[in-house]
């Protein structure tokens, strides 16, 4: 290091831009870094995007054709469906297929999808009873009503001599709402499915890569909804069951 007051010898000036030069070269090279990792970075994210959006336009276009088909077939339901947690709804036919999507425009007018989602009915056209006298049974009834979508009218049940209360009397027209919905997980690639009411009156939610979201796994979930033998949760991650 050069004395205070003293003048730097053509040596020292030397050495003194070198070092500059060098400091200068490593702010460059650090800069140049952290730009390639931005674009990369913004790359990644913009890859993910697009095949979380583009996994639920092609689940819309397959759905939309599967419906076609299924509201003609009118499959009979597989499912068991225990709204009491003891007896199941018997004869229903599945029907009222439909594909809905939530589509947010962008600026420039470019669609975005937000979930699609596949919904039906399972319904025998009977109206059903269910009477219950103990509390835990019928908040379990009302439990299954909940879980199936299903509007139900209830009355208290009175002793034809007392005329005290002895249960609960639950009337309901025996149509269950099921649905599968994709929604897409833009930051990570994903997608999360939502199983409600396919083979049983519960919920399941699942992850799958976006890329994974194919015709082979969307006729896995046909299979399902039609009762026949399937694979859809062997292909997930992150799988959560919610049972009313």
């Amino acid at each position: 290091m050069a004395l205070r007051g003293r003048t730097l010898s053509l040596p020292d000036r030397i050495r003194a831009d070198v070092a500059v030069s060098f400091l200068e070269q490593l702010k460059q090279q650090a800069r140049t870094i952290q730009t390639d990792a931005s674009t990369e970075a913004t790359e990644v994210l913009e890859r993910n995007r697009r095949l979380a959006h583009g996994a639920c336009h092609l689940a819309h276009d397959y759905w939309k054709e599967l419906c076609e088909q299924l509201n003609v077939i009118r499959p009979p339901c597989a499912a068991r469906y225990l709204i009491d947690g003891r007896h199941p709804l018997t004869d229903l036919v599945c029907s009222n297929f439909r594909a809905v999507p939530s589509v947010r425009m962008l600026p420039g007018g470019r669609a975005q999808y937000d979930s699609v989602m596949l919904a039906w009915q399972a319904s025998n056209g009977r109206r059903e009873r269910i009477e219950k006298e103990l509390p835990k049974d019928i908040e379990r009834v009302r439990g299954g009503l909940r879980q199936a979508g299903i509007q139900a009218g209830e009355a208290p049940v009175r002793h034809p001599s007392t005329g005290r209360v002895q249960a609960t009397a639950f009337e309901f027209k025996a149509e269950v709402h099921a649905h599968v919905r994709v929604t897409p997980l833009p930051d990570t690639g994903r997608v999360r499915l939502t199983f409600t009411n396919i083979d049983q009156l519960e919920r399941v939610d699942a992850e799958y890569p976006a890329a994974g979201l194919r015709q082979r796994l969307l006729d896995e979930i046909g299979r399902w909804i039609v009762g026949q033998p399937q694979r859809v949760l062997e292909y997930a991650s992150d799988v959560r069951r919610y049972q009313h």
